[in-house]
């Protein structure tokens, strides 16, 4: 089968697009010149230096963005990180940070909405506490539950109680009365400890998800959680899994593939440069997001990620490690075969871009 260049393929999509929507005469000539002017745009000389230039073209104006900017995700909604920060954060592939998961649904209606919302943000146990005390009569804690908390998170207190069995085990658990007693305890100080036990034991939600709210964006009902687990929050019912993400780069290719990672850095990077009102063209940013997966797994930019898969060890050197890189490639007796523009840049020779790519073979 004939393979056909990139340019031939757009002008077959092109003629396919106009029989289907039936343009035909002057407006199919304009068309036709604003898709050759972009075909034309799109092409780049052989040998020329798109790394560099994809570099300079993010760098640059990263200088002149916002140190501290937040803003709310999807317009409105949970706060998160702008501006440098979060393109530090996205190169660097940050792990300490509150994750923002937005949830898609099935069923599009506010209700289903607030359930969801409701079902995944977590709750320990002193979200439904009315109040925790010392009974010095028994010699044990008294615990008095909210009923209205309770039904806003659809527990009943049997499973209250059975989650705090399965915690804690070591002493007896009595319900009475609508309160639950633990004992017997030997001192004050016990009682602090096993109170501050009792508060963090989880109830119900998803570990880790602190917050969660839900939207109407243009009139589709969606949920953002601040945390947690994608996996887990994919899992609950109702949940439409092809259209919920989550910011954490990592954690998108483990569960979507590192074709979803690499449409989320570029999803996130063309995000935050647009908040700032800064434009640069798509295709540096894909390059970026390209190099960042190429190896099928998502690899920071910096020493222990793009820098640690370089083969030229001049290139590598050049970068944060310089005696760390070198002596290691001493001892192991490694070579530099000089044909990466940064080493040949080091040691002065003609770097392998633009013109220095064509070499003489002999003169005429």
């Amino acid at each position: 089968m004939e393979e056909l260049s990139i340019e031939a393929a757009l002008n077959a999509k092109f003629e396919d697009f106009c029989a289907e929507k039936k343009i035909t005469g002057a407006r199919k000539e304009k068309l036709k010149k604003r898709l050759d002017y972009l075909i034309e745009k799109a092409k780049f000389e052989s040998g020329e230096a798109l790394g560099i230039v994809a570099a300079q073209s993010l760098s640059e104006p990263a200088t002149q963005m916002t140190m501290r900017a937040y803003h709310f995700a999807a317009s409105a909604g949970i706060q998160m990180s702008l501006g440098l920060p979060r393109l530090i954060e996205i190169f660097d592939l940050r792990k300490n940070i509150d994750d923002v998961i937005t949830c898609y649904l099935e069923e599009n209606s506010e209700e289903k909405a607030k359930a969801v919302a409701a079902e995944i943000v977590e709750s320990d146990l002193e979200d439904a506490l009315s109040t925790i005390s010392y009974d010095l009569v028994n010699s044990g804690v008294e615990i008095v539950l909210d009923n209205k908390s309770l039904r806003k998170l659809g527990l009943s207190q049997e499973a209250v109680i059975e989650t705090i069995t399965k915690s804690i085990k070591k002493y007896n658990i009595e319900p009475k009365e609508g309160r639950i007693f633990l004992g017997k305890l030997e001192n004050y100080s016990e009682y602090r400890e096993l109170k501050e036990k009792l508060l963090k034991i989880h109830i119900s939600g998803i570990k880790g998800v602190s917050e969660s709210m839900i939207l109407n964006n243009n009139g589709k009902w969606i949920g953002q959680a601040r945390g947690g687990s994608i996996k887990k929050i994919l899992a609950i019912e109702g949940i439409d899994m092809k259209n919920t993400y989550t910011t954490n780069i990592k954690e998108m290719a483990e569960v979507f593939g590192i074709e979803a990672a690499r449409a989320l850095v570029i999803n996130e990077l063309m995000l935050t440069l647009q908040q700032q009102g800064v434009d640069v063209d798509k295709r540096y940013i894909g390059l970026v997001a390209d190099a960042m997966c190429m190896d099928g797994d998502v690899q920071a930019v910096g020493r222990y990620g793009l820098m640690k898969t370089k083969k030229s060890i001049l290139a590598r050197l050049n970068f944060e490690e310089t005696i760390k890189v070198l002596f290691n490639a001493a001892v192991a007796n490694k070579k530099d075969k000089l044909n990466t523009l940064m080493a040949n840049l080091m040691i002065g020779q003609v770097c392998p871009v633009g013109t220095g790519t064509v070499k003489l073979k002999w003169k005429l």
